[in-house]
């Protein structure tokens, strides 16, 4: 290939770091004689990664934890050009499959986990994954697949069947009100919080999908926590896949489908709940119509019929 320009070779090095921090963690980057050196990082794991441009092309050399060399080996494609990409990476777009043969199709599947619920005094939590590669993104993306904050809730439950149609796997956990209050009160005698909680449904959908799907090498998780237990325990079962957090993840649409699956559960479980509550509808999110409503439900069934139908640590229960 020979040497690439200035720019060709800046041009590289923005891509390459584009592709590594989608997943893993550039803790410092600087300039080398003849290349350019990046420091990577995943949970204890720590590598360095130096790109040479010389006149026989790129030339790759690492040094650090071996487990995280293979994977960043992965992302770059064995760290050699592919042929018909000069710079190795196929463009995924808003994906985050690993960079292959560009010429290979498919190109890879990633997958994505959200939850629905979690903000929402009354009903279940609802955790989803869903995995997909480039054709059956495309295909979510032209159905106007995104994230369920900016669809209604009768484009959501269109869209549940059209997303279940064309992924190619998915998951959908649930809590209803009464076992997320016993699952809470045993996380919290452990001495954990919700995000422990939520923490476990997304190892758990996640770990579904990947069992069944071994040549899935990468996922992600709309983050909700910085810490990084749940990135490391997955990534301990699942050692051939990349597993990263992001805030607003929902940009993905692995996330974004799972998102949708998340919040079409959540809005059929409380369809299911307001009919046995003898209620025309239960308010979403915690304010005060949420806390009225539940003043009426306990003076209608009792107080302690509360359990089967909201979340008992909201402030909104101790204020009924």
């Amino acid at each position: 290939m020979g040497k690439l320009t200035d720019k060709e070779f800046n041009d590289y090095l923005t891509k390459v770091h584009a592709i590594i921090s989608e997943f893993l963690d550039i803790t410092k980057e600087k300039d080398i004689n003849y290349g350019h050196q990046f420091v990577i990082e995943l949970a204890q794991a720590k590598l360095t990664l130096n790109i040479y441009n010389g006149k026989k092309g790129l030339t790759y050399v690492f040094s650090g934890d071996s487990a995280l060399e293979k994977k960043v080996r992965e992302l770059l494609g064995e760290g050699k050009p592919s042929s018909g990409s000069r710079d190795g990476f196929a463009d995924y777009g808003d994906g985050i499959a690993p960079a292959a043969d560009a010429d290979a199709l498919p190109r890879g599947k990633w997958a994505g986990s959200d939850e629905s619920g979690k903000g929402d005094f009354f009903g279940p939590l609802v955790v989803s994954a869903v995995v997909v590669d480039d054709s059956t993104a495309a295909k979510l993306a032209a159905a106007g697949v995104k994230d369920c904050k900016l669809l209604s809730d009768k484009k959501i439950l269109e869209l549940e069947g059209t997303i279940k149609a064309n992924v190619i796997d998915f998951s959908v956990l649930e809590l209803k009100p009464k076992v997320y209050n016993l699952r809470y009160k045993q996380v919290l005698a452990q001495g954990g919080k919700l995000n422990q909680l939520l923490g476990f449904g997304h190892v758990a959908a996640l770990s579904q999908v990947l069992e069944r799907n071994a040549d899935c090498h990468a996922a992600l998780i709309d983050q909700f926590t910085t810490s990084t237990v749940n990135v490391r325990e997955l990534s301990k079962r699942f050692p051939q896949c990349i597993v990263k957090q992001q805030p607003k993840a929902e940009s993905n649409l692995a996330v974004a489908a799972a998102s949708v699956l998340a919040r079409a559960r959540f809005l059929r479980t409380m369809a299911e709940l307001a009919q046995a509550a003898g209620e025309v509808a239960l308010p979403k999110g915690g304010g005060e119509s949420a806390t009225a409503c539940a003043r009426r439900l306990s003076a209608k069934l009792g107080k302690a019929e509360l359990v089967n139908y909201v979340k008992l640590h909201f402030a909104n229960y101790s204020r009924i």
